[in-house]
């Protein structure tokens, strides 16, 4: 897989990390049919890949995602519009991808993001922010509804209310706030964004596969079982882990105090 496969994203693949990002800096980064078609391919490669371990994604120049190009969808919205909802639903398809293929998802915001933009931020593992980032849900504005799994995932992330009072006022939030709401959990100076992104690809890339994975399965489905079945996952989970030689070697290692030593060093 190449960037020069793509028209509007850029993609760069060293094997077990793969990086995308958006690529149309001067409508800023807003989303085309195109781009959802590009996103969906990559994403559907990502899917199937097991050498992959991390997947980022970020913007480029000032803004991460204004959202859906409506000027460029307006053109040809009348092919569009007979098939409509099934276009919707086959971005929340590819938003869906994010979230669900095995591969960890780390997204850096690194300006504003609005809209379908947002949506696909919240689909991602980890979010992290510039400084510069802002936040927004404006929708309604246009007399629309967030559409491909803005609404529960905000909700998810920063609790109901939260997510009616963005959602609803369609009010822009900060990166100060949006870290405290849960949108995102890490904000940086905006020069040290890139290098925060790294650390966390490289951090998540060198820890034995698939444990990444089944955290993740454990996390977004434990909060929906009862605490049986939720431990059952995680009991599941290491059963698998267990049986690597790496694993054991890791534990001995942290046994041993050198684990421990980083964390009273943190």
């Amino acid at each position: 897989m190449t960037s020069t496969e793509f028209q509007t994203i850029i993609v760069s693949d060293d094997g077990d990390r793969l990086d995308i990002t958006l690529n149309r800096p001067a409508q800023r980064n807003a989303l085309t049919f195109q781009a959802w078609d590009e996103l969906d391919r990559v994403m559907a490669e990502v899917e199937m890949r097991d050498d992959l371990r991390v997947v980022t994604l970020t913007g480029s120049g000032p803004a991460f995602c204004a959202g859906v190009d409506f000027s460029a969808i307006g053109a040809s919205l009348e092919v569009e519009r007979k098939s409509y909802p099934a276009f919707i639903r086959r971005w929340a398809g590819i938003v869906d991808r994010f979230e669900r293929v095995p591969q960890t998802t780390v997204v850096a915001v690194n300006g504003p993001v609005i809209g379908a933009g947002l949506e696909l931020a919240l689909a991602c593992d980890l979010r992290i922010a510039s400084d510069r980032a802002a936040f927004a849900m404006p929708q309604l504005r246009m007399g629309i509804v967030p559409d491909v799994g803005g609404t529960s995932r905000l909700a998810r992330a920063a609790g109901e209310a939260f997510a009616k009072d963005m959602i609803l006022t369609a009010r822009t939030v900060d990166a100060a706030e949006a870290l405290r709401a849960g949108i995102v959990t890490r904000v940086l100076s905006h020069d040290d964004l890139a290098g925060e992104l790294d650390g966390i690809a490289d951090t998540i890339r060198q820890l034995p596969w698939p444990s990444t994975y089944f955290a993740t399965v454990a996390v977004n489905c434990g909060p929906r079982l009862d605490p049986r079945r939720a431990a059952d996952i995680e009991a599941i989970a290491d059963q698998v882990m267990l049986r690597d030689e790496q694993v054991w070697a890791r534990i001995s290692q942290f046994t041993a105090g050198k684990g421990l030593r980083g964390l009273a060093d943190t």
